[in-house]
């Protein structure tokens, strides 16, 4: 999707980037730039999608790094524990 429609299916349920970017306490200038991949943040574009409840890969379809997987902070502890075994070797 690209910004205006973004903006278009926002505005069909009622919301827009003001009231989305007050939600997430954001400024509507970052929500805008990411609906614009003139910025990127996997938080607001996660919101941003969430607003329009589809998943992120439908609404970015485009930005690779929305797409991978996160980790939790326990998951990246255990893959840091990992890489220092690896290179005490």
């Amino acid at each position: 999707m690209d910004s205006e429609q973004i903006k278009k299916d926002l505005a069909a349920r009622g919301f827009d980037f003001s009231m989305l970017a007050a939600a997430i306490d954001k400024s509507p200038s970052l929500v805008s730039k990411v609906a614009a991949r003139k910025a990127t943040s996997r938080f607001v574009a996660a919101a941003i999608a969430k607003a329009l409840e589809k998943p992120i890969s439908e609404v970015f379809p485009d930005i690779d790094v929305y797409r991978t997987e996160v980790i939790s902070d326990e998951q990246r502890k255990q893959k840091q524990r990992e890489l220092v075994a690896l290179l005490n070797k």
